[in-house]
């Protein structure tokens, strides 16, 4: 299935753009596959959230969800 994830702060930059198009069932085929899209991405560090909740690798995937990749935040 194809999804719309969006991406925010220094992701966005790296990649080129906002929004990127890609399939995965899971969090975890989300974030390989984003790898491959985004050089440097591996060595990067990032969220997903999914749904407006921040999930972890085992979360699965329908396509449905709105997906949004995050940068680190800093408090202060």
């Amino acid at each position: 299935m194809t999804m719309k994830v969006m991406l925010f702060g220094m992701l966005a930059e790296k990649a080129g753009t906002a929004s990127v198009e890609v399939s995965a069932s899971s969090v975890a085929d989300l974030r390989a596959v984003l790898r491959k899209h985004i050089a440097g991405l591996d060595a990067m560090s990032y969220a997903i959230a999914v749904d407006r909740r921040i999930v972890k690798d085992d979360r699965a995937l329908k396509g449905s969800e709105e997906i949004a990749v995050l940068p680190p935040f800093a408090g202060g």
